[in-house]
This record gives structure tokens, sequence and C-alpha cells, in this order.
């Protein structure tokens, strides 16, 4: 989760950075954690409590 969270991150910052400057990389950021650990954690949580 987090490799792809880096990835996603990554093309986010650079594609916004170069519209919006530093605010394009806080987006970025936000887009990255909203696609992936955002949703991702709670999921991985429910599953793995599911099975115990």
């Amino acid at each position: 989760l987090v490799p792809l969270q880096a990835i996603i991150g990554g093309i986010a910052q650079w594609y916004f950075s170069s519209t919006l400057g530093i605010s394009g990389v806080l987006l970025g950021l936000i887009i990255s954690f909203a696609l992936t650990v955002f949703w991702g954690l709670p999921l991985t949580y429910l599953i793995k409590a599911n099975k115990g």
C-alpha cells in the first residue's frame, strides 16, 4: 500500500506543482493519501478483525 502511495504521490506532486506551485505539492500529498491509506488501512483492519 505504501509503495503505491509513493508512486501516486510522486506523480500527483509533479503534475500539480508545475501548475500550482507549492500548493500543488500539498494537493498531491492529499490526493495520494485519499486514494490509498485513507481507505486502505481501515479496510485492512476490518479484514484482519473478521478473520480473528
